[in-house]
This record gives C-alpha cells, structure tokens and sequence, in this order.
C-alpha cells in the first residue's frame, strides 16, 4: 500500500473564504486515506517543505481523461506532467516490423511525463488512458518560469521529480534485466 499526501490547487484551498491560516481540514494529511476530489501527492514531492507544496500547488489543475484518451503523442511538443490520482495509463510507441508496442502502464501515484526536462522538450512516447483517468496536471512552463525569481523552490522541486524519475529508470532497467535473462548466450 502506498502511501499518500494531498496537494491542493489554487482553486481548491480550504482556507480560502474562512477558517484559520494553515488549518489542515479534517481527513488531510500525510498517510490518510484518499478522499474523492483530494489530489494525491508522490511521496517524493511530500517530503517538500509545506510552504513549496503550497506554492507547487500554485501550479496545478484538476483533469480528467476518458478511456481510450490520448493524453499527448510521441514527437509533439512536451508541455506538462500530471501526477495520476486515478485510473491507468499505457505508454506506446511504433516499432519498425513490431507495429505498436506497450512499454508500460502508469496507475493512480504515478508522475506521467518526463519528456518536458529534456532541452529539447517532445514526447518519446504516446500515452492514452485506459481506463477513466483523474490527474492533476502540473503547468510545467509556468514553474520553468519561476526559476529566475526563486531558484530555491525551483531546485527542491525538480531535486524532487528527479528522484521520482530515477527510481522509474532503474524500474526500467530491472525489467530489461529480467526480459533479456531468458535470451543469454550459454
């Protein structure tokens, strides 16, 4: 079981309107079980300070994708990163004389969009939604923005996606590993 952490978009801050600065409203906080509606936040980017997951908030909204959606295309031009509360994702891409080929599959916890860090940011893959997908989708151009005016905040959230990222590579490599075990020369 995972466990999960709330962030909340601008447009969903409950001490907007009343309550008490930084009150924490019933049922949130670090562990507890996910209510509807309630982002999930990766363990990574929970370990950021309160005050940059407020701000990283600054930078989110609420989506939602149909099954059998394209969320982005490979080559297009790589714009944003969602962080799945829901549902399931595939990741595809064409291999010459193999047709289209499923690399993996991304559920509810999952970061879904790397190719946005690169310097010359287009998707390497094709994503669609398998199943009804809810994400909060993270408005990368934005926080690239913000790298100016506070560096700081910039550099403990991509510290953080980073350290995400590199758990997903070395995933990657155990199951490479795995698949090429059966075809080892003897």
């Amino acid at each position: 079981m995972r466990t999960v952490h709330r962030l909340v978009s601008r447009r969903h801050r409950h001490h907007r309107g009343g309550g008490a600065a930084g009150a924490t409203p019933p049922g949130v906080g670090a562990g507890r079980p996910v209510n509807a509606g309630e982002p999930v936040l990766p363990a990574a980017l929970a370990a950021l300070a309160e005050k940059q997951r407020v701000r990283l908030a600054e930078f989110t909204t609420a989506t939602r994708f149909a099954p059998g959606a394209v969320v982005f295309r490979e080559n297009d031009p790589a714009t944003r990163c969602w962080l799945l509360q829901t549902g399931s994702v595939v990741l595809t891409t064409v291999v010459p004389g193999h047709g289209t080929v499923s690399l993996e599959t991304l559920h509810g916890g999952d970061i879904l969009g790397w190719s946005w860090l690169g310097t010359n940011p287009r998707w390497q893959f094709t994503a669609h939604a398998v199943t009804a997908t809810d994400a909060t989708e993270l408005d990368v151009i934005a926080l690239q923005a913000t790298a100016a005016d506070d560096p700081a905040f910039t550099y403990a959230v991509t510290r953080a996606l980073s350290g995400v990222l590199i758990a997903r590579l070395q995933s990657t490599r155990a199951r490479l590993l795995d698949l090429y075990a059966g075809h080892r020369q003897e």
